[in-house]
Protein backbone atom coordinates (compact mmCIF):
# COMPACT_ATOMS: atom_id res chain seq x y z
CA UNK A 1 0.00 0.00 0.00
CA UNK A 2 1.18 3.54 -1.12
CA UNK A 3 0.81 6.62 1.47
CA UNK A 4 -3.17 7.58 1.31
CA UNK A 5 -4.05 11.50 2.01
CA UNK A 6 -7.34 11.27 3.05
CA UNK A 7 -8.68 14.12 4.87
CA UNK A 8 -8.45 14.60 7.97
CA UNK A 9 -11.31 16.92 9.94
CA UNK A 10 -8.76 19.05 11.81
CA UNK A 11 -7.92 20.48 8.49
CA UNK A 12 -10.88 21.45 7.58
CA UNK A 13 -11.14 25.40 8.06
CA UNK A 14 -14.70 25.56 8.98
CA UNK A 15 -14.44 23.22 11.31
CA UNK A 16 -15.49 25.27 15.00
CA UNK A 17 -12.26 26.03 17.14
CA UNK A 18 -13.37 24.19 19.94
CA UNK A 19 -13.63 20.75 18.47
CA UNK A 20 -10.08 21.46 16.86
CA UNK A 21 -8.40 23.03 19.65
CA UNK A 22 -9.81 19.94 21.89
CA UNK A 23 -8.27 17.12 19.37
CA UNK A 24 -4.83 18.67 19.47
CA UNK A 25 -5.48 19.15 23.46
CA UNK A 26 -5.75 15.00 23.54
CA UNK A 27 -3.05 14.44 20.60
CA UNK A 28 -0.48 16.35 22.62
CA UNK A 29 -1.49 14.75 25.74
CA UNK A 30 -1.15 11.47 24.67
CA UNK A 31 2.30 12.25 23.08
CA UNK A 32 3.43 13.71 26.41
CA UNK A 33 2.50 10.72 27.96
CA UNK A 34 3.53 8.27 25.96
CA UNK A 35 7.11 9.94 25.55
CA UNK A 36 6.53 9.07 21.65
CA UNK A 37 9.84 11.04 20.59
CA UNK A 38 12.47 10.25 23.47
CA UNK A 39 14.18 8.33 20.98
CA UNK A 40 14.87 10.76 18.87
CA UNK A 41 15.72 13.31 21.55
CA UNK A 42 20.26 12.92 20.73
CA UNK A 43 18.83 13.97 17.11
CA UNK A 44 17.73 17.26 17.96
CA UNK A 45 20.37 17.72 20.44
CA UNK A 46 23.40 16.94 17.98
CA UNK A 47 21.43 19.02 15.52
CA UNK A 48 21.37 22.07 18.04
CA UNK A 49 25.17 21.41 19.24
CA UNK A 50 26.78 21.31 15.57
CA UNK A 51 24.60 24.02 14.46
CA UNK A 52 25.59 26.26 17.97
CA UNK A 53 21.77 27.43 17.93
CA UNK A 54 19.83 27.72 21.01
CA UNK A 55 16.57 28.45 19.28
CA UNK A 56 13.76 26.28 18.50
CA UNK A 57 11.06 28.29 16.19
CA UNK A 58 8.36 25.84 16.12
CA UNK A 59 5.37 25.34 13.03
CA UNK A 60 2.22 24.25 13.58
CA UNK A 61 2.25 23.73 17.31
CA UNK A 62 -1.06 23.18 18.12
CA UNK A 63 -1.70 22.48 21.74
CA UNK A 64 2.00 23.06 22.15
CA UNK A 65 2.44 19.75 23.78
CA UNK A 66 4.60 17.69 21.07
CA UNK A 67 7.21 20.78 21.34
CA UNK A 68 6.82 21.48 25.28
CA UNK A 69 7.51 17.78 25.72
CA UNK A 70 11.12 17.45 23.61
CA UNK A 71 12.03 20.84 25.59
CA UNK A 72 11.31 17.98 28.95
CA UNK A 73 13.07 15.47 27.45
CA UNK A 74 15.95 18.29 26.20
CA UNK A 75 16.45 18.65 29.88
CA UNK A 76 16.32 15.75 31.02
CA UNK A 77 19.15 14.42 29.09
CA UNK A 78 20.92 17.51 30.36
CA UNK A 79 20.33 19.83 27.35
CA UNK A 80 19.10 23.17 28.50
CA UNK A 81 19.39 27.08 27.74
CA UNK A 82 17.85 27.30 24.43
CA UNK A 83 14.73 29.30 23.87
CA UNK A 84 11.65 27.99 22.47
CA UNK A 85 8.79 29.49 20.24
CA UNK A 86 5.70 28.55 19.51
CA UNK A 87 3.55 29.54 16.34
CA UNK A 88 0.59 28.05 14.52
CA UNK A 89 -1.53 28.97 11.67
CA UNK A 90 -4.66 28.66 14.27
CA UNK A 91 -3.00 29.79 17.43
CA UNK A 92 -4.72 27.48 20.45
CA UNK A 93 -5.43 29.69 23.41
CA UNK A 94 -4.94 26.53 25.88
CA UNK A 95 -1.26 27.09 24.75
CA UNK A 96 -0.85 30.37 26.40
CA UNK A 97 -2.02 29.14 29.42
CA UNK A 98 0.64 25.73 29.28
CA UNK A 99 3.03 28.47 28.52
CA UNK A 100 1.94 30.83 31.34
CA UNK A 101 1.97 27.68 33.71
CA UNK A 102 5.53 26.55 32.94
CA UNK A 103 6.92 30.10 34.10
CA UNK A 104 9.97 29.70 32.15
CA UNK A 105 11.07 32.82 30.48
CA UNK A 106 12.90 31.32 27.21
CA UNK A 107 9.45 29.92 26.55
CA UNK A 108 7.19 32.00 23.92
CA UNK A 109 3.79 31.66 22.41
CA UNK A 110 3.15 33.89 19.42
CA UNK A 111 -0.49 34.81 19.19
CA UNK A 112 -0.55 35.86 15.88
CA UNK A 113 -1.21 33.59 13.31
CA UNK A 114 2.04 32.16 11.30
CA UNK A 115 2.11 30.97 7.99
CA UNK A 116 4.32 27.37 8.02
CA UNK A 117 5.10 28.44 4.05
CA UNK A 118 6.27 32.04 4.93
CA UNK A 119 7.76 32.61 8.52
CA UNK A 120 8.24 35.90 9.78
CA UNK A 121 11.78 37.80 9.10
CA UNK A 122 11.67 38.10 13.07
CA UNK A 123 11.23 34.25 13.65
CA UNK A 124 13.71 33.05 10.91
CA UNK A 125 16.93 32.79 13.48
CA UNK A 126 17.07 29.34 14.94
CA UNK A 127 16.02 25.84 14.45
CA UNK A 128 13.05 25.66 12.23
CA UNK A 129 10.84 22.37 14.05
CA UNK A 130 7.96 20.59 13.78
CA UNK A 131 5.93 17.93 15.76
CA UNK A 132 3.04 15.53 14.81
CA UNK A 133 2.26 18.26 11.61
CA UNK A 134 4.21 16.54 8.89
CA UNK A 135 1.43 14.63 7.46
CA UNK A 136 -0.59 16.52 7.50
CA UNK A 137 0.87 18.04 4.00
CA UNK A 138 1.04 16.24 0.77
CA UNK A 139 4.31 15.52 -0.88
CA UNK A 140 4.23 18.96 -2.69
CA UNK A 141 3.76 20.97 0.76
CA UNK A 142 6.13 19.09 2.29
CA UNK A 143 8.59 20.31 -0.45
CA UNK A 144 7.42 24.25 -0.32
CA UNK A 145 7.98 23.53 3.89
CA UNK A 146 11.36 22.16 3.26
CA UNK A 147 12.05 25.07 0.70
CA UNK A 148 11.15 27.92 2.51
CA UNK A 149 13.93 26.85 5.37
CA UNK A 150 16.47 26.07 2.93
CA UNK A 151 15.61 29.63 0.86
CA UNK A 152 16.17 31.17 4.37
CA UNK A 153 19.44 28.73 5.17
CA UNK A 154 18.13 28.11 8.74
CA UNK A 155 18.63 24.16 9.96
CA UNK A 156 15.25 21.95 9.95
CA UNK A 157 14.50 19.74 12.49
CA UNK A 158 10.54 17.95 11.36
CA UNK A 159 9.85 15.19 13.56
CA UNK A 160 6.33 12.65 12.83
CA UNK A 161 4.31 9.26 13.45
CA UNK A 162 6.22 7.17 11.04
CA UNK A 163 4.26 5.28 8.29
CA UNK A 164 4.04 1.62 10.15
CA UNK A 165 6.03 -1.09 8.40
CA UNK A 166 2.88 -3.09 8.17
CA UNK A 167 0.34 -1.32 6.88
CA UNK A 168 2.81 -0.18 4.19
CA UNK A 169 2.79 -4.05 3.15
CA UNK A 170 -1.03 -4.55 3.26
CA UNK A 171 -3.06 -4.65 -0.08
CA UNK A 172 -5.07 -1.61 -0.17
CA UNK A 173 -8.58 -3.31 -0.29
CA UNK A 174 -7.47 -4.55 3.56
CA UNK A 175 -7.47 -1.05 4.55
CA UNK A 176 -10.81 -0.64 5.45
CA UNK A 177 -11.74 -3.57 6.92
CA UNK A 178 -9.28 -2.27 9.36
CA UNK A 179 -10.49 1.21 9.63
CA UNK A 180 -13.63 0.68 12.10
CA UNK A 181 -11.89 -1.38 15.47
CA UNK A 182 -8.97 0.79 15.20
CA UNK A 183 -11.58 3.94 14.89
CA UNK A 184 -13.08 2.30 17.96
CA UNK A 185 -9.71 2.10 20.03
CA UNK A 186 -8.76 5.74 19.67
CA UNK A 187 -12.41 6.76 20.33
CA UNK A 188 -12.34 5.10 23.85
CA UNK A 189 -8.92 6.24 24.41
CA UNK A 190 -9.96 9.69 23.85
CA UNK A 191 -13.18 9.42 25.81
CA UNK A 192 -10.83 8.29 28.54
CA UNK A 193 -7.99 10.55 28.30
CA UNK A 194 -9.71 13.74 28.39
CA UNK A 195 -10.33 14.11 32.07
CA UNK A 196 -6.75 14.50 32.86
CA UNK A 197 -6.21 17.08 29.79
CA UNK A 198 -4.83 20.28 31.65
CA UNK A 199 -5.96 23.45 31.59
CA UNK A 200 -9.47 21.94 32.21
CA UNK A 201 -12.13 23.61 29.78
CA UNK A 202 -15.81 23.16 30.40
CA UNK A 203 -16.17 23.18 26.51
CA UNK A 204 -13.66 20.47 25.78
CA UNK A 205 -15.59 17.78 28.55
CA UNK A 206 -19.15 18.67 26.84
CA UNK A 207 -17.77 17.78 23.31
CA UNK A 208 -16.67 14.71 24.72
CA UNK A 209 -19.29 13.85 26.62
CA UNK A 210 -22.54 14.14 25.88
CA UNK A 211 -22.01 15.17 22.54
CA UNK A 212 -18.63 13.09 21.35
CA UNK A 213 -17.48 15.55 18.54
CA UNK A 214 -14.01 15.50 19.96
CA UNK A 215 -13.64 11.69 20.06
CA UNK A 216 -15.22 11.45 16.88
CA UNK A 217 -12.42 14.13 15.45
CA UNK A 218 -9.87 12.17 16.92
CA UNK A 219 -10.55 8.69 16.11
CA UNK A 220 -10.91 9.88 12.63
CA UNK A 221 -7.88 11.84 12.02
CA UNK A 222 -6.06 8.76 14.33
CA UNK A 223 -6.71 6.33 11.63
CA UNK A 224 -5.97 8.76 8.44
CA UNK A 225 -2.48 9.77 10.00
CA UNK A 226 -1.37 6.16 9.79
CA UNK A 227 -2.24 6.27 6.14
CA UNK A 228 -0.63 9.65 5.62
CA UNK A 229 2.33 8.96 7.71
CA UNK A 230 5.64 9.33 5.57
CA UNK A 231 8.60 6.76 5.46
CA UNK A 232 12.83 8.47 6.08
CA UNK A 233 13.16 7.36 2.54
CA UNK A 234 10.41 9.23 1.05
CA UNK A 235 10.93 12.62 3.49
CA UNK A 236 14.89 12.33 2.11
CA UNK A 237 13.77 12.22 -1.65
CA UNK A 238 11.24 15.00 -1.08
CA UNK A 239 13.83 16.92 0.84
CA UNK A 240 16.68 16.47 -2.03
CA UNK A 241 14.31 17.45 -4.53
CA UNK A 242 13.94 20.94 -3.28
CA UNK A 243 16.31 24.08 -5.25
CA UNK A 244 19.37 24.48 -3.14
CA UNK A 245 19.31 21.13 -0.85
CA UNK A 246 22.90 20.33 -2.65
CA UNK A 247 23.68 23.21 0.58
CA UNK A 248 22.72 21.26 3.16
CA UNK A 249 23.26 17.93 4.79
CA UNK A 250 20.52 15.47 5.43
CA UNK A 251 19.43 12.93 7.20
CA UNK A 252 15.76 11.17 8.01
CA UNK A 253 15.96 8.42 10.78
CA UNK A 254 12.84 6.41 12.94
CA UNK A 255 12.95 6.11 16.31
CA UNK A 256 10.08 3.47 17.57
CA UNK A 257 6.96 4.86 16.02
CA UNK A 258 8.22 8.28 14.98
CA UNK A 259 10.79 9.38 12.31
CA UNK A 260 12.76 13.09 12.22
CA UNK A 261 13.31 14.89 9.18
CA UNK A 262 16.55 16.53 10.04
CA UNK A 263 18.70 19.49 7.82
CA UNK A 264 21.43 22.03 7.59
CA UNK A 265 22.91 24.41 5.96
CA UNK A 266 26.96 22.83 5.02
CA UNK A 267 29.48 24.75 6.52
Amino acid sequence: MQRVHLVELEDLPWLPKPIRDGGTDVLDFMFARMGFYRALVPELAALMEATGTRRLVDLCSGGGGGAIAMRALLREQGHDGFELVLTDRYPNAATAERVTALGDPDVHWRAEPVDAFDVPPSLRDGIRTMWSALHHFRPEGVRQLVQAAVDDRVPLAFFDVAAPPALRKLPGVVVPLLAIPNMLVLFTACVLMVPFVRPFRLGRALLTLPLPAIPLLYAWDGMVSGLRAYTPEELLELAHAVRGSEGYEWKATRGGPALCLLGRPKP
